[in-house]
């Protein structure tokens, strides 16, 4: 079983842990942290990731890399966590840079950039979680996203980030 950390809605630990999607704890207007990671490559492109058919939230479509951060890590050791379980990829966590923090639903995110490039043919998928991944232009993820084929309630608050950070480079 999996726990997490209780936090308030201004994003601060209350010092209570609860059971993974505990709905008593939600409906008490409370969130838990979550993490994800932007990977851009050499092309400006941005690694997405489809969610396995057997997810229970939003399966079949695309995504970032990112999950829970559990009790006892913090959201960068959550991001190494994922993309090692979820694609087989080995990130150092001190080349990841937080761009923003959001509230969504009952879940602050922190959310990462990495630049880096890496060989998807090499990388091998936690059937559970992911069923494709493929490297996307800002404007291809955007499509998804318009066309609902893209998990909910990211790419709003982070789209203009990222293409910052595109610009950059």
């Amino acid at each position: 079983m999996e726990y997490w950390e209780v936090l308030d809605a201004e994003g601060n630990a209350t010092g209570e842990i609860m059971k993974k999607y505990d709905p008593e704890v939600f409906a008490r207007g409370l969130y838990h942290l979550g993490a994800d990671v932007w990977i851009i490559n050499c092309d400006n492109k941005i690694l997405i990731q489809k969610r396995s058919g057997q997810k229970k939230l939003e399966p079949n479509v695309w995504a970032m890399t990112g999950g829970s951060v559990v009790v006892g890590e913090n959201s960068l050791e959550t991001i190494v966590r994922e993309t090692k379980e979820e694609l087989n990829i080995d990130i150092e966590s001190h080349n990841l840079k937080l761009i923003t923090k959001f509230r969504t639903g009952n879940v602050w995110i922190a959310t990462y950039v990495l630049k880096e490039n890496y060989d998807i043919a090499k990388m091998t998928f936690q059937k559970e979680e992911v069923s494709d991944a493929k490297w996307a232009t800002w404007d291809e993820i955007n499509d998804l996203v318009n066309k609902g084929q893209f998990i909910k309630n990211r790419w709003e608050f982070v789209g203009e980030f990222l293409k910052k950070e595109i610009e950059k480079y």
